[in-house]
C-alpha cells in the first residue's frame, strides 16, 4: 500500500474572532484561502473557498498534516468545509513542542526569523483587510509564504533537533529542544537510569539553553551522572569540567559507554 503524503497547511480567514464576537468558535470564521505543501508532489498549491472540496482527498488520505498552532485555530476553521472528522487525521502541530520545550506560545514570525533568519511577509490582519478590499492574490502569496516559513522552520528543527526564539525578557535568544511528535525521552530515560545504576558514563546529545555561540546550541557531552530525576539528571560535565545539572527534554539522544566512575556515596559506602 502506498504511503500517503505528508502536507504543511496554513488557513487565512473571512472575519476575525472580533467580528464573530468570540474566540470560543473558530469555526465561524470562514476560509478566504488556503495554502499548503506536498511533500510528495514537491510542489505548493493554494486553494480559495469554493475549491476546498479538492483539498478534502489530500488531506484525508496524508499519513501527515503539520501546520504551526494548527489544533487551536486551522484544524476547527476547516472542519465545517470537510465531509469527514478532521480528528482522523494524523496532525503535527509544531506550537505542542514550542510550549512543552518553554512552558509558553512563541509567535512563528520569531521562531523563523531568529531560526533561520527569514519572516512572515505580512500578517492575519492584512490578510483580513484584503479580503474586505477583494485582494484574494494578496492573500493567497502571504498564505503560501507562511506555508514556506513553517515548512523550512519545521525542516530545520528536524535536521538539528532544536529551533530558537528572541527571549525580550532575557534580550537574547533562546534555543527549544524540538522532536516533532516523536516522543523517544521514555527510552532516553530508561538508558540514564541504566547507566547511573551501573556507574557508567554516558554520552548525551544536549540542547543547551543559552548557547555561549551558534555553534553550541546543540553538542555531544560525557557526563558521569550522580542522580536521576523526573526531569532532569545531575552530574559531572567532562565538556565543561564540572558538575551540572541537565533537563530532560533537553536530550535528544544518549549512549551508553564502557567508562566506569564512582561517585562520593559508593567511596563512603565501601569504607562502611
Amino acid at each position: 500500500m502506498e504511503e500517503g503524503d505528508v502536507l504543511v497547511f496554513d488557513v487565512e480567514t473571512k472575519k476575525s474572532f472580533a467580528e464573530i464576537g468570540t474566540k470560543d468558535h473558530p469555526e465561524l470564521l470562514g476560509i478566504s484561502v488556503l495554502a499548503g505543501y506536498s511533500y510528495q508532489k514537491g510542489e505548493y498549491f493554494v486553494f480559495e473557498e469554493n475549491e476546498l472540496n479538492q483539498f478534502e482527498p489530500m488531506i484525508k488520505d496524508a499519513s501527515m498534516a503539520i501546520g504551526f498552532n494548527i489544533r487551536s485555530f486551522d484544524i476547527p476553521v476547516l472542519q465545517p468545509y470537510m465531509n469527514f472528522p478532521l480528528e482522523d487525521v494524523r496532525f503535527l502541530d509544531m506550537m505542542d513542542d514550542v510550549v512543552k520545550g518553554v512552558g509558553f506560545r512563541v509567535g512563528l514570525n520569531n521562531l523563523a526569523k531568529t531560526t533561520i533568519g527569514i519572516e512572515k511577509s505580512a500578517d492575519g490582519l492584512q490578510a483580513l483587510e484584503w479580503f474586505k478590499e477583494g485582494q484574494v492574490q494578496k492573500i493567497k502569496d502571504y498564505c503560501v509564504q507562511d506555508v514556506k516559513v513553517t515548512k523550512d522552520l519545521f525542516e530545520f528543527g528536524k535536521k538539528n533537533g532544536f529551533i530558537k526564539f528572541f527571549s525580550r525578557d532575557h534580550i537574547n535568544e533562546i534555543s527549544i529542544p524540538v522532536r516533532w511528535g516523536e516522543n523517544s525521552s521514555a527510552g532516553i530515560f530508561s538508558k540514564l537510569k541504566e547507566a547511573f545504576e551501573k556507574r557508567l558514563a554516558v554520552e548525551i546529545d544536549y540542547v543547551t539553553a543559552n548557547p555561549a555561540g551558534a555553534n553550541q546550541t546543540r553538542n555531544r557531552r560525557l557526563v558521569d551522572i550522580y542522580r536521576v530525576n523526573k526531569n532532569d539528571i545531575e552530574g559531572y560535565c567532562h565538556l565543561r569540567r564540572s558538575k551540572r545539572i541537565f533537563r530532560l527534554d533537553r536530550i535528544l539522544a544518549a549512549d551508553i559507554t564502557d567508562k566506569s566512575y564512582k561517585i562520593q556515596d559508593d567511596v563512603q559506602e565501601s569504607l562502611l
